[in-house]
């Protein structure tokens, strides 16, 4: 068992969410048609960011031995891939340079990793817009949020603070660019009533009206609620992003 203590323990909730988990085993590469960096094991949550159609690009926490460490910054080969539990849920393939360097411990190096993977390597149940496309396929236009809390856990969702008549549930992805997490889903309720998604991916909800809004996000909104309530909630969406 890795030794460290509580503070690192809380290093492993670099975007706090519970999304997608590894089919089975899964090779990482370094680029798409790129050489195997390490290899995940099955039912391993990660954070990613889609590349296209057939690809993702992940980002995990891990604690590796100091032993299996060149010069405090390069994984050998062979080195096994620890969580924050102390549960091993991989392997290097190889010597190679993680993609940031976190925290020393006693005993342990923390790394955030990267890397390309199949998409074929995700377990389709642990995607969250595959499950709230099923909520929103059975709900109607004045769902409330009781429907969802089941769905705020599993994945889980962080609860903003937007004040007393609205409500917002929040999950991240990372933007490998700008090497910081970003708004994936951000839902909001209006005194319990549902009245907006945000969201980067694809996200389907027939008995709502949709808009673009610029290359990156999308909005599914309640169009019974009025422009100045819209207007309201899109300052609640704004200012979440920049403060990510």
């Amino acid at each position: 068992m890795l030794r460290c203590s509580y503070v690192f323990i809380l290093l492993a909730l670099s975007l706090n969410t519970k999304a997608e988990v590894t089919y089975g085993y899964c090779s990482v590469k370094e680029s798409k048609n790129g050489k195997d960096l390490y290899q995940l094991y099955g039912n391993t949550w990660f954070d990613c960011k889609p590349i296209d159609a057939n690809f993702q690009q992940i980002l995990l926490r891990v604690w590796v031995k100091k032993a299996n460490v060149y010069d405090d910054q390069q994984i050998l080969a062979k080195a096994k891939l620890y969580n924050e539990s102390g549960k091993i849920i991989g392997i290097a393939l190889q010597d190679f340079t993680p993609y940031k360097f976190i925290a020393e411990l006693d005993t342990a190096y923390v790394f955030d990793l990267s890397g390309i993977i199949s998409q074929a390597c995700i377990n389709p149940s642990s995607v969250p817009e595959t499950e709230l496309n099923k909520i929103l396929a059975v709900t109607k236009q004045n769902a409330q949020l009781d429907t969802f809390e089941t769905h705020f856990q599993k994945f889980k969702y962080e609860a903003l603070d937007t004040g007393q008549k609205y409500q917002s549930y929040i999950i991240y992805e990372p933007n490998f660019v700008l090497q910081k997490k970003e708004p994936r889903i951000l839902i909001v309720f209006y005194k319990n009533e549902l009245i907006a998604i945000f969201y980067s991916r694809s996200v389907v909800a027939k008995l709502y009206d949709s808009i673009e809004m610029g290359k990156e996000y999308k909005l599914i909104y309640n169009s019974k609620f009025t422009e100045n309530t819209k207007s309201e909630m899109i300052q609640i969406f704004k200012k979440r992003l920049s403060d990510t």
